[in-house]
């Protein structure tokens, strides 16, 4: 196995940056200050009501333009979009209704705060509250790739954790799993005990990671054991998807690796052991 991370090497050297690589905000000495959101995607998750609690999402001053922190305030106006599934007055309520957030002189964050209504978060289905940045005070802009925040509200708690038994597929053929264990890593998070077709023991940490957020699961980027091949969601069941609970007993999940001689797709079937 160790072959992977050769692999990789030789590929790292037609990988290597070029100018054309470097964003405009990793440049500190000139140009505007670059405000925005560092994490597109936020999640709020509870599962009981703790009444009403303040939450606060950070807005960053991502470059310096000159190096130095201003020595203004920086405002940033938001509007919300209208895809936006969570409403105020039931998930939220707005701390501040002025539309902006403020990155005071000489600081580096401004916080965008909500009060969370944690007893009215939907028990079924994700809700969602996305802001768009739309204008920033002269001298600064706003970075392309950091001008929105997904709020994502929980109020379903994942079970996923068991004994299953699991039908690997890929491209170079299937296998059959009667020991798959699926273990608890954080709020709706869980960890595998088996990646791909591979044998238990190939890797360390063993498995991949997944969340589950009212029976879509999504696999974020990580590496393959103690490889540096990547294990990643490929959205195989919509955006930002990539796996569905079926039913009380059975979830599947989809999942590219990173391999130099091309990306492979892993496909699972899990069905919870009696």
């Amino acid at each position: 196995m160790k072959k992977l991370m050769s692999l990789l090497v030789v590929a790292s050297v037609f990988m290597a940056c070029t100018d054309d690589d470097i964003r405009t905000e990793q440049n500190l000495s000139n140009g505007p200050k670059v405000v925005g959101f560092i994490s597109s995607l936020a999640t709020v998750e509870y599962f009981t009501d703790e009444g009403v609690v303040l939450r606060e999402f950070p807005m960053s001053l991502i470059g310096n333009g000159n190096g130095q922190p201003s020595a203004t305030p920086i405002e940033v106006t938001y509007e919300v979009d209208p895809a936006s599934t969570a409403t105020e007055g039931v998930e939220f309520d707005f701390v501040d209704n002025s539309g902006k957030i403020t990155i005071p002189a000489g600081g580096t964050f401004g916080n965008f705060p909500i009060n969370v209504n944690t007893g009215q978060l939907n028990p079924t289905q994700k809700t969602q509250l996305i802001l768009n940045l739309v204008s920033s005070t002269p001298g600064s802009t706003i970075g392309a790739q950091y001008d929105q925040l997904r709020i994502t509200f929980v109020g379903c708690q994942s079970q996923l954790q068991g004994s299953y038994t699991v039908i690997i597929s890929t491209v170079a053929g299937t296998s059959t799993r009667t020991n798959e264990i699926v273990s608890v890593a954080g709020v709706n998070a869980f960890q595998t005990r088996y990646v791909g077709r591979y044998a238990l023991g190939t890797f360390t940490p063993a498995g991949y990671r997944f969340v589950d957020i009212c029976g879509e699961i999504a696999v974020p980027d990580q590496n393959l054991g103690q490889y540096s091949n990547q294990v990643y969601g490929i959205d195989a069941y919509g955006p930002g998807v990539d796996g569905i609970v079926t039913s009380p007993t059975q979830f599947e999940v989809k999942h590219n690796i990173s391999f130099a001689a091309g990306d492979q797709t892993q496909n699972y079937r899990y069905t919870r052991n009696n």
